[in-house]
C-alpha cells in the first residue's frame, strides 16, 4: 500500500509505503540535499519520540527513512495519520533550523595522505578535471561534508557534496580490490572504504583511521548520518606514526 502525504504550505511529495508487516518506508524526491536530508533526520527524531516502545529501528537516507515497528501495536490508521502529522509539522520546524544544530555529534576529522602512492587515481582525477593534484587537494579538503547514508559495508559513510569540479563518473571498470582506508570519489559523493573490497570510486588517498570499531560485540560507525566531516592533508610520515599501512596499487 502506497499513499502520498503532500502539504499545501510548499511541503515536497512524501510517499509512504509498507514494505512488510513491521515495516514502512517514507521517501522524499530523489536528490542530494542538505536542508531535505535535515528534513528527514528531524522526522525520524520526531517518530522516534512519537512511537517510543513500539519503535524498533529506523534507516534515515538521502532521500528516504525506514520505520521498524511493533505491528501488534498500532494499526496502519493510526500510523498513518501519525506520519502524516510528524512530517507536515517538521517541514514547518525545519524551515527554521540551520543545519548546524541539526545534530548533537561534533564535526570530525578525517587525515588522509594523498600522495600518488596512496591516491592511485589523483593524477588520472587531475587531468580529467583539468586540476592539478595539488589542487585536487586543495578542493577535496575544504569542503564540510554532510554525513547522508550508511550502506554498500559495514562502516561506508555517503558523504556530500563534492565540489562541481571533482565530480567524476565512476570508473567504467571497477577494481576487484580497493584496500581499506581508501579515501575516494564519484560523482557528488565522497567516501573511505572502511575494508578491502571491490570498488568503483576513483582513489585519491588514504586514511589510518578506522571507519567502525566493535567492543562488546557492539558495532560503533566513526562517522554518523548527518554527522559533519572535513577531510585534511597529512605527509607520508604522519600518515605512518598514525598506524596507517600504506598500500600501492600494482599493475
Amino acid at each position: 500500500m502506497s499513499k502520498n502525504i503532500k502539504s499545501t504550505k510548499g511541503l515536497p511529495l512524501v510517499t509512504l509505503s509498507y514494505i512488510s508487516e513491521n515495516a514502512v518506508l517514507l521517501e522524499w524526491p530523489e536528490k542530494v540535499c542538505a536542508v531535505q536530508h535535515q528534513h528527514i533526520m528531524h522526522c525520524q527524531q520526531q517518530i522516534g519520540l512519537a512511537l517510543k516502545s513500539t519503535v524498533i529501528d529506523s534507516i534515515a537516507s538521502y532521500a528516504s527513512l525506514i520505520i521498524y515497528y511493533k505491528f501488534d501495536q498500532i494499526t496502519h490508521d493510526s500510523l498513518n495519520t501519525l506520519l502524516l502529522n510528524v512530517v507536515q509539522k517538521s517541514h514547518l520546524s525545519n524551515e527554521n533550523l540551520t543545519l548546524s544544530k541539526q545534530t548533537s555529534e561534533t564535526e570530525i576529522e578525517i587525515p588522509v595522505y594523498y600522495g600518488e602512492e596512496a591516491g592511485w587515481d589523483i593524477q588520472t582525477v587531475a587531468q580529467q578535471t583539468q586540476l592539478t593534484c595539488a589542487e585536487v587537494i586543495q578542493y577535496h579538503t575544504q569542503t564540510t561534508y554532510r554525513a547522508y547514508a550508511l550502506g554498500f559495508t559495514p562502516g561506508f559513510c555517503y558523504l556530500g557534496e563534492l565540489v562541481p569540479r571533482l565530480q567524476l563518473a565512476r570508473k567504467s571498470s571497477p577494481r576487484l580490490s580497493v584496500p581499506k582506508g581508501a579515501v575516494a570519489i564519484a560523482e557528488q559523493q565522497t567516501a573511505v572504504y572502511p575494508n578491502t573490497s571491490p570498488g568503483g570510486w576513483h582513489i585519491i588517498g588514504q586514511t589510518p583511521l578506522d571507519m567502525y570499531s566493535v567492543k562488546n560485540n557492539e558495532f560503533e560507525s566513526t562517522i554518523s548520518v548527518g554527522q559533519s566531516v572535513k577531510f585534511v592533508s597529512i605527509t607520508q610520515a604522519e600518515f605512518l606514526s598514525l598506524g596507517g599501512e600504506l598500500i600501492k596499487e600494482y599493475v
